[in-house]
């Protein structure tokens, strides 16, 4: 109601053939029957009449002059119908509806409410990831381009590294012109939590600690929620293990090798070692390297507890606090089976990524602006949580993320 209230705000005293309410309910349509342009839905709705009652657009009678004459030599007019808005109807009630950011956010956040208070669990488990967008056009435009032009997006260049299932290590590099999809979502129901939307460039790590600042700035609750944070080693970064750890988070983080030719570090002066994946290894007097086994975290003392397998016929137990090195040695050890099953968990923000390209198009989308880019992913998230809230609301909890009514 208030989205609406603003549109009709925003409209003024302009042309109002249309009505407001119909304008948005068309916009929903788009999205839930795959139109990847504008011009596709107003095509179908030109076509398809019951889609126009449903939205609840009404036909307008208009008057035009043809070529034929009366017998005073006046041009006859004739009556005809508009079936359903015209582009340009609907741009102008695009640009407005991108000058309602504040609306269409509080929507989303009402949404994300909504599953926190209704979801067991929601949020325990967060994940977070980036996504590149490409901008439907290929570089900045030049200033005479009009409306048109693309004047937000910029170029990115991504390396990354895959292991073939040979063993063989492959780097890779992405490119693209336009902007970046920083997203937080709950692992466990795959649906979105929080986000931002920035030019290409930004920085993963950098957004996404902006939005965990204002997590705890704006809804403190849902941090005192999440039990871990699950990402990739692109948000390996030590200010930001160690602010998850003080607000009682646990970094479930892949590790990059920041070591320098040094495969093992010593312990203290001990005979234990470890590497920068988090095993820790002891080393007898003659030299052999004993991997030692995880023995589960010391909340007393803050810190991992390793020992012998049972074989080894020794009961020692070795201590390593977590301020050893807060990117290593986390509350849930890297080399634990804990950790493993945890991490495989955030996979789900790439299905979440994945509907975004597929169910609403965004694979062959024709936005340009960072505004407009970022009204269409706001819509996304609030038709994709409705979905969810309707399901809910219906008895059912499972499948909530998937693309159907």
């Amino acid at each position: 109601e208030k989205l609406i209230r603003r549109l009709k705000e925003k409209r003024g005293k302009g042309r109002n053939e249309w009505a407001v309410e119909a304008m948005w309910n068309s916009f929903i349509a788009s999205f839930i029957f795959d139109h990847d342009s504008i011009a596709s839905l107003l095509r179908e709705l030109n076509r398809n009449s019951q889609l126009r009652i449903i939205c609840g657009f009404q036909p307008h009678i208009y008057s035009v002059l043809t070529d034929k004459k009366d017998e005073y030599g006046k041009r006859i007019s004739e009556s005809r119908y508009k079936l359903a808005p015209t582009a340009s109807a609907y741009t102008n009630f695009l640009n407005n509806l991108k000058e309602c950011e504040q609306e269409l956010r509080e929507m989303f956040d009402t949404l994300v409410k909504y599953m926190y208070e209704n979801l067991n669990g929601f949020g325990e488990i967060m994940a977070a990831d980036g996504k590149a967008i490409q901008s439907y056009a290929g570089k900045i435009s030049k200033k005479n381009s009009g409306n048109k032009g693309e004047r937000d997006a910029d170029w990115c260049r991504k390396e990354y590294t895959i292991t073939k299932p040979n063993g063989e290590k492959v780097v890779k590099t992405k490119k693209w012109f336009g902007f970046r999809l920083h997203l937080l979502s709950d692992a466990t129901y795959e649906l979105p939590v929080d986000y931002e939307v920035t030019k290409a460039s930004n920085s993963e790590l950098k957004e996404t600690e902006k939005l965990l600042d204002n997590i705890k700035e704006k809804y403190p609750e849902k941090l005192e929620k999440c039990r871990y944070f699950l990402a990739d080693k692109g948000y390996d970064s030590t200010e930001l293990i160690e602010w998850l750890t003080t607000e009682g988070i646990s970094p479930v983080i892949d590790i990059r090798n920041m070591w320098q030719g040094d495969e093992t570090k010593q312990f203290k002066d001990t005979n234990i070692v470890y590497n920068y994946k988090g095993k820790v290894y002891y080393i007898t007097d003659s030299g052999k390297e004993i991997e030692l086994l995880y023995k589960g975290y010391d909340k007393s003392r803050d810190s991992q507890r390793y020992g012998f397998h049972p074989k080894y016929d020794d009961k020692r137990i070795f201590r390593i606090p977590l301020k050893t090195d807060p990117r290593i040695f986390t509350k849930v050890a890297r080399n634990s089976k804990k950790w493993k099953r945890l991490y495989k968990k955030r996979t789900s923000i790439e299905r979440v990524n994945g509907r975004i390209d597929r169910d609403f198009q965004f694979e062959k989308h024709t936005i340009r602006g960072l505004k407009k880019m970022k009204m269409f992913l706001t819509v996304t998230f609030i038709i994709q949580l409705t979905l969810a809230k309707a399901k809910i609301e219906s008895g059912i909890t499972n499948g909530l993320a998937r693309y159907t009514a």
